[in-house]
């Protein structure tokens, strides 16, 4: 039954999403869960939810959960959820959550990895854009003996109703995308959580970017392993100051998140960061960037310098105008074939993994578009198993419902004993999409994903889900 749920729900939830044409905008959530006598290493999840309220009272959107206390930073749970919210007085409000997903990590998660949680929470409005909560949840884990009551508190920013650099009409206006690659260096001293001494990462990984002035600016992202630590994987919010000189721009930020895997010694799994660095136009809209600085986990072993070459797309540069700009979301699943070679142990039996998928679509052209994605297991026994990709495609209407695109991509991947070899990945996939509404889509796709380095997995892939055009900067 878990795997059926774990297979309907994320295209429920899309749906849901896709048909909220009277929209009232984005919120987002942020708390901790409190694990009441854990059995594991994992005492305590972050919670980071996005969801679009579809009427006043409820939402849906997607949520991550990494590990925030104990001893396992690199677990995430990645999924679909929702949040109704019942009025009770002027300021207080009852709101009640579901989330599905899946995921894993720090080796205390073995199976399918998916999580279940049911949660219901008391808010306080502080403001017109701000409430906390007081919170608590039934948490299910499979593959882990985690099966019961979290207890925890958070806060809730309602966008749209002013500040934090979003437009007003409800929707997150981002002022820029980058993506970047990192290459980190720990001291001599810096072990694995095995014991031997931490070996420098390369890293790839995408931000997104919201100016809150004229020199400041606040972003969010990701990035994954690709070589050094396979299966390592950070998930980071940060705080930038801009500074012009000629045709440069300096720059000095700080950034807090939660990261782990791939052996690296994040304890709980805090990260903090600082950088410094400079970015230099190349064109009207595009900018690169280099940076160096340093990353720590208070509560672990693992430290390290860091540099950063990082290519940024502006949308909202000073004279360059507004302009639409089209994007897509996608939400759905993939089914990967688990052939020879697949998993690092021959597992005998499992014929494929299901993993939950969502992607980002930015239009460069009217058929060119730059691709985003993240996936994490949900069946096939590799619970840990994650992706994150970025890519080109190409997308060509066949005629008034029916489109077709290609797409290339290149990534990082690993965990749930999934033979990455190393953790650097290249795909290629085709979809096929029905316009059902003026809205959304269905879509299915074949593609094939490999390792780059020799002798690692070469699975078949295909995927099914909604896809929900939208365009921001109208």
């Amino acid at each position: 039954m878990q795997h059926k749920t774990a297979f309907w729900a994320p295209a429920a939830f899309a749906l849901a999403f896709a048909g909220a044409s009277g929209a009232q905008g984005f919120e987002i959530e942020t708390g901790l869960d409190v694990l009441q006598s854990p059995n594991t290493l994992i005492e305590g999840l972050h919670r980071l939810y996005i969801g679009r309220r579809i009427s006043p009272t409820f939402s849906v959107g997607q949520s991550i959960y990494s590990g925030a206390l104990g001893d396992a930073g690199g677990a995430f749970f990645w999924g679909f959820e929702g949040v109704a919210t019942l009025p009770v007085s002027q300021r207080l409000s009852l709101s009640m959550s579901g989330f599905v997903g899946g995921g894993g990590g720090a080796a205390q998660v073995i199976g399918d990895g998916l999580m279940l949680r049911a949660g219901v929470a008391l808010d306080y409005q502080l403001s017109p854009s701000w409430d906390v909560q007081a919170h608590a949840a039934w948490l299910s884990i499979d593959g882990a003996p985690i099966d019961g009551p979290t207890f925890g508190l958070g806060l809730r920013y309602r966008v749209g109703a002013g500040g934090m650099g979003f437009s007003t009409g409800g929707v997150p206006e981002f002022d820029a995308i980058s993506v970047f690659a990192t290459q980190t260096t720990s001291p001599s001293g810096t072990r694995t959580r095995p014991g031997p001494q931490q070996p420098d990462i390369s890293m790839v990984g995408a931000r997104f970017h919201v100016d809150t002035g004229p020199n400041t600016q606040l972003w969010f992202g990701g990035a994954g392993a690709a070589r050094g630590a396979q299966g390592y994987m950070q998930i980071m919010g940060g705080a930038r100051y801009i500074r012009p000189v000629g045709g440069l721009s300096f720059f000095a930020e700080g950034s807090a998140g939660f990261a782990g895997g791939g052996l690296v010694d994040t304890g709980a799994g805090l990260l903090l960061g600082a950088a410094l660095g400079a970015s230099m136009p190349i064109t009207r809209t595009l900018d690169v960037e280099l940076s160096v600085g340093a990353t720590v986990a208070p509560d672990g072993d693992f430290s390290a310098a860091t540099l950063t070459l990082g290519l940024m797309r502006h949308f909202n540069r000073d004279g360059m105008g507004g302009g639409a700009q089209r994007w897509a979301y996608t939400g759905g699943v993939q089914a990967q074939s688990a052939e020879t070679g697949f998993f690092i142990t021959p597992r005998p039996g499992t014929d494929y993994v299901l993993m939950q998928h969502s992607a980002f679509d930015y239009f460069l052209t009217d058929r060119v578009y730059a691709t985003g994605s993240a996936m994490t297991a949900l069946q096939g026994g590799v619970a840990g198993y994650a992706l994150g990709m970025v890519g080109l495609g190409y997308e060509m209407p066949l005629s008034a419902r029916w489109s077709v695109s290609v797409e290339g991509l290149l990534g990082a991947a690993g965990g749930g004993g999934v033979n990455t070899a190393g953790g650097i990945v290249a795909g290629l996939q085709a979809d096929i999409d029905y316009r059902v509404g003026e809205s959304w889509r269905i879509s299915a796709g074949i593609g094939q994903l490999a390792s780059l380095e020799s002798g690692g997995m070469q699975p078949v892939t295909l995927s099914l889900g909604v896809k929900i055009p939208f365009t921001t900067h109208r």
